[in-house]
């Protein structure tokens, strides 16, 4: 019998930059604010012709972000400016 395994990562970032690249292998990650400072989530792809432009957090927002199927996610900065703590939960 096959079992199938998900590593799981947990982060606190606070006042700091995380990049995630694909080469980290994340199929799936969630990000909260746990702070009243915003945070930030950015992807690197365009659609159409238009650029990303980040997403804000604010206080108890939750943003996931989930990879298709075999894939995983390409990059994704995420960023909690000074007084700002994000959780992070990740599947790799």
């Amino acid at each position: 019998m096959s079992v199938l395994e998900t590593k799981v990562f947990t982060k606190e970032l606070t006042s700091d930059t995380l990049t995630l690249t694909e080469s980290f292998g994340v199929r799936e990650i969630s990000i909260r604010n746990k702070t009243a400072v915003v945070g930030t989530v950015t992807g690197s792809e365009s659609l159409g012709g238009e650029a990303s432009g980040a997403i804000s957090l604010e206080l108890d927002e939750t943003i996931t972000v989930v990879a298709l199927e075999a894939s995983v996610i390409k990059s994704l900065v995420i960023v909690a400016p000074a007084g700002c703590t994000l959780q992070i939960v990740a599947g790799v």
